[in-house]
């Protein structure tokens, strides 16, 4: 398959096409991005037939900024009045095999509309592909996804093991809790799932731990600790909810969270305040590299225009101050799917 195709949130497909021009380029594969605005998805075009299949083998998912999934593609596929599978089928005989199928489209408004259309073809879309032997349980790590771009026209495209996301449209849904005291506590939950995974959470998120969370109100992020186990100082004027202080988990100290020191090196510190991004990318940096923290997790706020820009210049100045410092790190940044305009950057220090 010659070309990529790449799930985004609505709205940031210009720069994730940026991202991919900077990701390709530095692998060696030169191409161009199809862009329509707020369509929700990205295609990265190359001329050699097999360039998409080869770029993703070397690709790390978690290493994408903006991609909620990426895929190998060809060009669209037509798909026949009253023959959708069928039309469908015929191209996925080219394919690799792959251990299973599923229908996605774009998470946008327009795409909703295609709903029925997917419950009406998942079942025999699937009974296709396995009476054809095109999907096989012996092709594990290969999957098939169907991208459909309205009831005329698809794409058929493959994602691996190694480079993918394993939620359906790239989307890890969660539930709000009922004593959950914001909808923001959603971002910290998901950056949790998605920085430390099961493997890591013994030595990183256990009982006894200590956080600082700075712009804390009303406790949304805190709400995330206090499960834990985990005490919380909350930095913020506002007013923090009963609930949470109530725990016995939280000192909450009203300060300006640009100016509060910790008395005591923490285990981490998070952030969601609503400022220009290199300000609080600079605050970050500063208590990494002053050791006041082991760990962070904050939230970049991006301006309308030239994002994936701002990020890289925001994680040029944490990587000029920590190395300055001689602090050595390891970091990953992701635009999550409860985020809006920001994305969510995690740093630990070793």
């Amino acid at each position: 398959m010659k070309n990529i195709l790449v799930y985004c949130r609505q709205g940031f497909e210009k720069d994730c096409a940026a991202e991919l021009a900077d990701v390709s380029s530095a692998k060696g594969f030169y191409g161009y991005a199809s862009v329509i605005q707020d369509a929700g998805y990205v295609v990265y075009n190359f001329a050699e037939p097999d360039a998409g299949e080869r770029l993703i083998a070397q690709l790390d998912f978690n290493k994408l900024i903006f991609a909620r999934q990426i895929i190998a593609v060809n060009d669209v596929i037509e798909l026949a009045a009253g023959a959708r599978v069928e039309s469908l089928l015929e191209a996925a005989r080219e394919l690799p095999l792959a251990q299973d199928v599923m229908i996605d489209t774009a998470d946008t408004n327009d795409a909703k509309s295609l709903s029925g259309l997917i419950k009406k073809l998942d079942k025999p879309l699937k009974q296709g592909w396995k009476k054809s032997g095109v999907m096989r349980n012996k092709a594990v790590g290969v999957h098939h996804h169907v991208f459909l771009l309205s009831g005329e026209e698809a794409y058929l495209g493959v994602s691996y093991d190694r480079c993918r996301s394993e939620f359906p449209m790239g989307i890890r849904r969660l539930r709000f809790p009922a004593a959950g005291p914001s909808r923001s506590t959603l971002k910290l939950e998901e950056a949790f799932l998605q920085f430390v995974p099961e493997r890591m959470r013994e030595a990183n998120l256990i009982e006894g731990m200590t956080a600082v969370d700075l712009g804390a109100a009303p406790g949304g992020w805190t709400y995330q600790f206090v499960k834990k186990g985990i005490h919380v100082i909350a930095i913020d004027n506002g007013p923090m909810q009963k609930e949470l202080m109530s725990t016995g988990l939280v000192e909450h100290e009203k300060a300006d969270g640009f100016k509060y020191e910790p008395p005591y090196t923490v285990d981490w510190l998070v952030c969601d305040m609503v400022e220009r991004p290199i300000k609080v990318a600079e605050l970050m940096a500063h208590w990494l590299a002053s050791g006041w923290t082991r760990r962070a997790i904050f939230n970049l706020k991006l301006p309308m225009k030239k994002r994936y820009q701002e990020v890289m210049l925001c994680l040029e100045k944490i990587e000029t101050l920590l190395t300055q410092a001689g602090v050595g790190y390891q970091y990953q940044i992701k635009h999550l799917y409860h985020d809006r305009e920001e994305i969510t950057v995690c740093i630990i220090v070793h």
